[in-house]
């Protein structure tokens, strides 16, 4: 379907489920327009949704249409906040509008350009799609696992995969968050990267989490 309120609809409920409260108030208050009966009625009457009791549930159909959805916005966040370094206030409006069209073509493209990313700025999981299951590369992706860099190189750091929640205030502590910029000073025996003026030691399993983009000399 290439109605936007209906994309726009379908992302909601998504998200509304990842937070595990699909409940129809709730979906309705986040959709925030008029026309919210209309067109939840358009996606029942294309089997995506089917209403029971206070909750909007997806139909098989309707969950892989929102989970395209949502893989098209996040990594549409992506690229705006990695590449053109926009804004949240202004990357997030240019997403919603970005999703509508994407084919799935270019949007495998996308995700190969940024390193198939695994989260959204916001650290929200991005659903793979076949090129992340295939690995196939044949874009040099913009944003890399840290390890990918060559010693002495400078890197900006991009986000860090969520795993890490716990260490993320020490990580903190030494400036390790997104936006700022480390080098590579060693990979053997570990890692040990510099920033801020400050060397510090990171094992392999953080330093594979941690993506950056690389900066031109």
């Amino acid at each position: 379907m290439s109605d936007r309120r209906v994309d726009h609809l379908l992302r909601i409920i998504w998200m509304a489920y990842e937070k595990e409260a699909p409940e129809l108030k709730a979906i309705e208050k986040e959709y925030g327009n008029d026309d919210f009966s209309e067109v939840l009625q358009l996606l029942i009457q294309e089997k995506l949704v089917t209403v029971k009791g206070d909750e909007i549930q997806f139909t098989a159909q309707g969950k892989r249409a929102g989970e395209e959805i949502i893989r098209r916005y996040r990594l549409a966040e992506r690229l705006f906040a990695d590449l053109l370094e926009i804004p949240q206030s202004d990357y997030e409006w240019l997403a919603c509008n970005f999703e509508h069209i994407l084919s799935p073509e270019v949007t495998d493209s996308v995700c190969t350009f940024l390193g198939h990313p695994r989260v959204c700025p916001h650290n929200r999981p991005i659903p793979q799609g076949k090129c992340c299951v295939s690995f196939v590369n044949d874009v040099k992706p913009l944003v890399q696992p840290l390890t990918t860099l060559s010693l002495g190189q400078k890197a900006r750091i991009v986000y860090i995969f969520p795993v890490h929640k716990k260490r993320w205030g020490q990580l903190h502590q030494f400036g390790v968050f997104p936006g700022n910029t480390i080098k590579l000073i060693q990979k053997r025996p570990s890692y040990v990267i510099e920033i801020g003026g400050t060397t510090l030691a990171l094992d392999d399993e953080i330093c594979r989490d941690i993506y950056v983009k690389k900066l031109m000399d």
